[in-house]
């Protein structure tokens, strides 16, 4: 009885040590692709049509919360892979590296950027119903003023990101 416990636990345990020594053994690669993704998400949520696009479209906000959260969890598979490489030697781009990713993941959350981008969106609804069927020089003076405060924030969040993925590269022996 105890064996047969026993083995879907071990089973369950040496799927996740693969899975961890994949994610660790490739993590350059995905840091790479996910920031691919993020840049080229950012410029879209940058505008006033990508803010439009993520307000409106709930399949459009779940995708962006997979890519967020999948950010967020290669940023600390990233971390935990250069701090038990690195702690020994004091190595200062891992040093720089880990700072960085401390850095998004306490002022950067998933959560941090979603409560950004609601408040964004009750603006988005309010500008909408107020003046967009109006249009006119109110209409473009709010939506400039919505892309301008979003397009800060994201532009924030890409150069920090895009920093990580740059220090990924010049940390030697990491993959």
């Amino acid at each position: 009885m105890k064996r047969l416990f026993i083995l879907p636990l071990l089973l369950i345990g040496v799927i996740f040590n693969i899975q961890a020594q994949d994610e660790s053994e490739n993590i350059t690669s995905i840091i790479d692709d996910l920031t691919g993704k993020w840049d080229q998400e950012a410029l879209n949520l940058g505008k006033y049509d990508g803010l439009a696009e993520y307000c409106t479209n709930r399949s459009y906000r779940v995708e962006m919360v997979r890519l967020l959260n999948k950010i967020h969890h290669y940023d600390t598979v990233l971390y935990k892979t250069v701090k038990a490489k690195f702690d020994e030697n004091s190595d200062a781009e891992a040093k720089a590296t880990l700072n960085d990713i401390e850095h998004v993941e306490e002022k950067y959350t998933t959560k941090n950027f979603l409560d950004f981008l609601h408040k964004e969106c009750n603006q988005f609804n309010d500008v909408e119903k107020n003046y967009g069927k109006k249009g006119g020089s109110k209409y473009e003076k709010e939506t400039a003023a919505l892309e301008k405060e979003a397009g800060k924030y994201i532009q924030v969040i890409t150069q920090r990101i895009d920093l990580i993925d740059e220090h990924v590269h010049h940390l030697k022996g990491l993959d």
